[in-house]
């Protein structure tokens, strides 16, 4: 069945590798798309909605930041997405360089 979820803010295409910390334990995963409001995450470790997760995310400055949200949609064996919890005005100033990097708008 494919979950359609209505986006409030503009995504890009981010291949990116990130750390995430789950209740199946942290690995090393693929981050594919990035908005300033949450992230798709490939990887086919058994997340359920509604789960609290972290990402460890070192952008291309060198600086690594701990984001928290919540799994919005699985996609089982494929990867999940997330909303971010609340951004501080550093994580929101390195996500919106990623966008714009990566030819989107903020």
């Amino acid at each position: 069945m494919e979950v359609l979820v209505e986006r409030e803010k503009e995504r890009v295409t981010v291949p990116m590798t990130v750390v995430v910390d789950c209740a199946s334990g942290m690995r090393e995963v693929r981050l594919t798309d990035l908005s300033m409001g949450g992230c798709y995450v490939d990887c086919m470790a058994g997340v359920r909605p509604d789960e609290r997760v972290g990402l460890q995310i070192t952008f291309s400055n060198g600086r690594t930041e701990n984001i928290t949200g919540k799994v919005v949609y699985v996609h089982e064996g494929i990867g999940f997405g997330v909303c971010f919890d609340e951004l501080d005005l550093e994580q929101r100033y390195l996500i919106a360089q990623v966008i714009k990097e990566h030819g989107g708008s903020i």
